[in-house]
């Protein structure tokens, strides 16, 4: 996977989420537990994403907090992995038409857990391309 790759396929997950409708529930059946996609699929997700030109990076977790808290490391193949992870599994409830839980799974954990992760990636590969790359910001097709 190349740096822009990533870039335009996380940017257009992280717009289609700021779409969906806010979760209409706090809560989901218990037969949820078992929707999970595949652990080979989070391998290969993990194997493209090692495949990037840089891996780790800086961050704050709440770049709003006063004071400033100290930054952490971050990874992008641990932020892919984890997006997969939330949206595979909402799609896995689509598909068995759980439609509803479906949209709340990805709704609520978009706002609470994966949005974080999709944002971090998201500033640190514009980062990158724009220092590195910056060909790799246009598209040309």
């Amino acid at each position: 996977m190349t740096a822009p790759e990533a870039l335009r396929r996380i940017s257009s997950l992280y717009v289609s989420a700021l779409n969906l409708p806010v979760p209409f529930a706090d809560e989901t059946s218990e037969d949820l537990a078992e929707a999970a996609p595949p652990p080979e699929s989070e391998k290969d997700v993990a194997a493209r994403a090692a495949e990037l030109p840089l891996q780790f990076y800086w961050e704050v977790f709440d770049p709003i907090a006063t004071p400033p808290e100290e930054p952490v490391a971050g990874s992008i193949p641990d932020d892919l992995c984890d997006i997969y992870r939330a949206v595979a599994r909402g799609l896995v409830l689509f598909e068995e038409g759980n439609r509803g839980e479906a949209l709340w799974e990805w709704a609520f954990h978009f706002r609470t857990h994966w949005g974080q992760h999709a944002a971090g990636a998201l500033r640190t590969l514009h980062s990158y391309l724009s220092n590195e790359h910056p060909d790799g910001l246009s598209r040309v097709d």
